[in-house]
């Protein structure tokens, strides 16, 4: 559902306020006589709120004034003329801008909106009779020709000009730099004696990057882009022939872009490339079955439009595609229908008149004749349809059928911060890239580039030893040591050499070991089994029974002979006899439990269950027996243990190895608090 209010019983042309502190309020000026009766009652001025944004159930739209008018609307427009730059005197000018209504008896009509919404007897400007010129006819009593469309130039610079086209085909500009009946000059684009279009003008439109540019569209199928500065033609687009052009408009980004809608059966909206035809249109928008009756171009996206027909269809199109993403829909809402019933019956007007006839209005009826885009509210658009009805929609959700989300959702600026200090930004609006430098820390920037320069002379492996040299302490040494170890290529040698671990010395010790300080060799041999036993052994193996025979070594005490029996009895035997083994020994002889990990691959349980007082020997293990790949998970599961037992100072040296900067550096800040000294130090630490 799209709709998110409306105001029923209104024939009316519409304007919406540019002001942002009535974004919400739109213009109503009737356009028929409304009511049952044949009687005219000349025509009336509405500023509705349609409280878009308000929160809560009750959001109808809310009567702000009005006021009646001698006869009743051809068109109507709102500007904003406030400012030093608009042009307009400010003397006669609130900041609730100018109204402006072009009537069916040719004149045209300034108001102050805040006097029609405080009632106040101040609220007419000006009412200004346009010249009768009728080309056909002299004779100064022929009939009058209507205003049929006005438009407030919206440059800032030029908002005090008011361009209007009449149905004798005539256009006129208003000079409201003091909005009176004796001050406001008329004149035409073209200059003193321009000619009739041949039609009525349908639509005038100021161009969105020229102020002095101004285009009007005529019934006979012509739109003439006039000079207003030279006061001539500066082109004309014949779109087609016998054919009335209903509406146009600029391109809101290219000032060369136009778009126009033919009234004609093929329903055609025609894109217009200035610089390179005015006789041969870009392309063709094709999707409405009959004619177009009215079409908008969004202000805060160019590549949506709007548009609606006499096939009773509005449709919003994806201009990177040239196809319809979307159809608003037509369908009364009866929850929002009969709130807005209520409030308009509650400001005395009249009741639907399709009610005499039992209610419900054909779809042709309910065809829609004007569309437009709110200037501030983005993604809202108003229409009017042939069923008397005003509604405001949303059309969010509809813009996103194109795959992308529309411009006004996109961010209009953005910052990344970078190492150093360094932030980016960008500026949509400005098209430019910023790249700034931040020092919060001039003493941190200091230090960064003393070292930076005392770096660039060396290695990284020099670097740390030197400064493992120039340590106050043994603890920092040996951060920095560690630091070094990490960059050397055989670290996992370094590392267990640093620990105290030499293998060469270690392997020499070994080879030298004699307990009594005899020689291996000349020991007594020790018997390996009783005489019973090795007969049960030898009968198992004649049959082939080696589990029989590994486990009658174990029950005589004989456990080198069960394994190397085992060795030939299977995998599994192997595996069943190496547990048994180590089940048996590992009290006696705590080394095993070192083996057991080794061959299980249960380092991890190793370093669960060792002490943390021998976490270097721990070390040393996971530094010669651990796998590439888990040697880092490893370290770092001795670090946590560490940590638990409260050793934080050894734990951050486990992480160094585990590569883990962050839980490294966490005790260094502890120490740092703990002194009292600022962590901009931790550069010396």
């Amino acid at each position: 559902m799209t709709l998110i209010t409306q105001i029923e019983d209104k024939g009316a042309v519409v304007a919406w306020s540019p002001i942002g502190e009535y974004a919400d309020v739109i213009a109503l000026g009737s356009k028929e006589k409304g009511g049952i009766g044949f009687d005219d009652y000349g025509g009336e001025l509405e500023l509705y709120d349609l409280n878009i944004t308000k929160e809560g159930a009750n959001n109808s739209p809310t009567l702000l004034g009005s006021l009646k008018t001698s006869t009743r609307f051809g068109s109507i427009a709102w500007s904003t003329a406030s400012g030093a730059s608009s042009g307009i005197d400010g003397s006669n000018v609130t900041s609730s801008g100018i109204l402006a209504g072009g009537l069916l008896d040719g004149t045209v009509n300034l108001w102050k909106p805040s006097s029609i919404m405080n009632d106040l007897p101040d609220a007419t400007l000006a009412s200004v009779t346009l010249p009768n010129n009728n080309d056909n006819n002299t004779n100064s009593n022929s009939s009058v020709a209507a205003v049929s469309t006005l438009k407030f130039n919206p440059h800032p610079d030029s908002r005090h000009l008011l361009a209007t086209g009449t149905s004798s085909g005539h256009v006129y500009m208003m000079d409201c730099t003091t909005p009176t009946e004796s001050t406001t000059n008329i004149y035409s684009p073209g200059g003193e004696g321009t000619k009739s279009q041949g039609g009525e003008i349908t639509q005038v439109s100021w161009n969105s990057q020229v102020s002095h540019i101004l285009a009007s569209s005529c019934a006979n199928g012509t739109v003439v882009v006039w000079d207003t500065r030279q006061k001539k033609p500066w082109c004309e687009l014949r779109c087609e022939a016998n054919c009335p052009v209903s509406d146009m408009k600029w391109n809101p980004t290219q000032g060369l872009h136009m778009m126009t809608a033919s009234e004609g059966g093929g329903g055609h909206l025609r894109l217009w490339d200035l610089r390179a035809s005015t006789s041969m249109p870009l392309t063709t928008l094709e999707g409405h079955a009959g004619g177009v009756l009215s079409m908008d171009w969004c202000p805060h996206d160019e590549t949506l439009l709007v548009s609606c027909g006499n096939d009773n269809r509005t449709l919003l199109w994806d201009l990177y595609s040239l196809q319809p993403i979307a159809e608003v829909p037509n369908e009364d809402v009866t929850a929002v229908g009969s709130a807005a019933a209520a409030a308009a019956g509650s400001n005395g007007n009249a009741s639907d008149p399709s009610s005499i006839y039992g209610g419900g209005l054909s779809s042709s009826q309910q065809k829609r004749n004007d569309v437009q885009w709110s200037p501030l509210r983005r993604g809202v658009i108003s229409t009017c349809s042939f069923d008397r009805k005003i509604q405001a929609h949303s059309v969010v959700g509809l813009a996103t059928k194109c795959g992308r989300p529309p411009k006004w959702m996109s961010p209009g600026s953005g910052v990344s911060c970078g190492f150093g200090g360094v932030v980016v930004s960008i500026e949509a609006q400005q098209k430019v890239v910023k790249i700034d430098t931040i020092v919060e820390h001039p003493e941190l920037v200091e230090a960064s580039e003393k070292f930076e320069t005392e770096f660039a002379a060396t290695d990284c492996i020099t670097y740390c030893h030197t400064m493992a040299e120039r340590a106050e302490d043994d603890y920092e040494s040996q951060v920095w040591s560690f630091m070094q170890i990490m960059f050397e290529t055989d670290a996992r040698e370094q590392l267990l050499n640093y620990l105290g671990f030499d293998p060469e010395k270690i392997n020499q010790a070994a080879m030298e070991f004699n307990e009594d300080g005899s020689n291996p060799s000349d020991a007594e041999p020790i018997p390996a089994m009783s005489k019973d036993a090795e007969n049960a052994v030898k009968d198992a193996l004649l049959v082939g029974n080696f589990e029989a025979a590994v486990e009658c070594c174990f029950r005589s005490g004989n456990y080198a002979d069960a394994l190397v029996l085992a060795s030939c009895g299977g995998a599994e035997l192997w595996a069943k006899t190496q547990a048994e083994y180590f089940s048996r020994e590992a009290k006696r002889r705590p080394f095993l439990s070192l083996v057991s990990a080794v061959i299980h691959g249960q380092l991890t349980e190793l370093v669960g269950r060792s002490d943390p007082k021998k976490w270097r020997e721990t070390l040393a293990v996971l530094s010669t027996y651990g796998q590439s790949e888990e040697f880092p998970s490893l370290c770092a599961a001795l670090g946590d243990r560490l940590e638990e037992s409260g050793d934080t100072a050894n734990a951050s040296l486990c992480y160094m190895c585990a590569l883990d900067l962050g839980q490294a550096v966490k005790y260094w800040k502890i120490t740092l608090e703990d002194a009292g000294t600022s962590l901009l130090s931790l550069q010396d630490f």
